[in-house]
């Protein structure tokens, strides 16, 4: 599961944002992967050397690191995100291509990628092996948003042996089914709005609302991919347009709590919860990377400042996961 939302600010800032839900606890936390970066395959054991520096969230397993998403320092971002039942991963590894575990695809975009054109191009040299994540025991059913400054919102889905390359429109992303189906699912809510209902005349009787709220009376509440992503859809087309990026950070949070799942509310059969692990903001412009545990109302921040990006190590930042209180008396 999990949802992201890609939002601009009238200042002309850019924020990738999304929800990390998983029943397996993660342990995650923003970490920087310095210029030079020196990292393995698992798929054919080929060394790589990232030329960019990146922010990301994520955590060490064994000799890598294994990370969600991220924003780098040529301003593009990205979040992965599950997509079961669709992914076709290739069996045998292919020289000719670059080959990766699909969760190693996105280390190799943020230490390399400094754009979605650039990317694009390179796509058909990518082969994803169906290969689990060695320390985690299972293959992760992948499919990734990657925004650019410029606003741009793509989405790569691996549903064939060649790579989908894919506008996002919408520029949002959740799980299952792929992009094309949600974006026409939304067909279904243009009766949804932020206005309220004019009063209805039954015969000689005026029904009035019993409050405010009647035009959302049709979004949907539950949790699957599809509801979460209409309801993302529309709190991010119809919420006041932030200034600045703290507004949109601020935006980012509002417009995820309406799909950030508590403890013990999705429950798969194996009697396991899935819940929103954290929320992750990074802003493509100033290359900064908002953290939110579940279990704090406070906010981690990490910015790209010069004295980073010239580091030589791998840096994990702490991240204080109790709740804050700003006391009043």
């Amino acid at each position: 599961m999990c949802t992201s939302i890609f939002i601009a600010t009238k200042d002309n800032k850019h924020l990738l944002a999304r929800t990390m839900d998983f029943s397996y606890p993660l342990g995650a936390s923003p970490l920087y992967i310095p210029r030079n970066h020196t990292w393995s395959s698992d798929s054919d054991h080929k060394s790589w050397q990232n030329s960019l520096g990146f922010l990301g969230t994520g955590e060490q397993l064994e000799d890598n690191y294994f990370v969600s998403d991220g924003v780098n320092e040529a301003g593009i971002s990205v979040a992965e995100l599950y997509l079961p039942g669709e992914v076709v991963y290739q069996k045998e590894i292919d020289p000719a291509k670059l080959n990766f575990r699909p969760h190693e695809f996105i280390m190799w975009i943020l230490g390399n990628v400094h754009s979605l054109d650039e990317l694009k191009k390179q796509l058909e040299t990518i082969n994803l092996v169906n290969q689990p994540v060695p320390e985690l025991g299972f293959i992760t059913p992948l499919h990734w948003i990657i925004t650019d400054a410029n606003g741009r919102s793509v989405v790569i889905e691996p549903t064939e042996t060649t790579l989908h390359f894919k506008e996002n429109p919408v520029n949002v992303m959740t799980n299952t089914p792929t992009l094309e189906w949600h974006i026409q699912n939304l067909r279904n809510y243009l009766n949804v709005q932020p206005m309220q209902f004019a009063p209805v005349e039954f015969g000689d009787y005026e029904a009035q609302a019993f409050s405010q709220g009647t035009g959302t009376s049709g979004l949907p509440g539950g949790y699957t991919p599809p509801e979460r992503f209409v309801r993302a859809a529309f709190f991010k087309e119809k919420i006041d347009e932030a200034a600045n990026e703290d507004e949109g950070v601020m935006n980012a949070l509002n417009i995820l709590e309406t799909v950030s799942i508590p403890k013990g509310i999705v429950v798969k059969q194996t009697g396991e919860e899935d819940y929103s692990q954290f929320i992750s903001i990074m802003c493509n412009e100033s290359q900064t990377l908002y953290y939110k545990d579940y279990a704090s109302n406070g906010i981690t921040k990490v910015s790209m400042t010069e004295e980073l990006l010239n580091q030589t190590d791998v840096k994990i930042f702490s991240v204080d996961r109790t709740p804050v209180y700003k006391k009043a008396n």
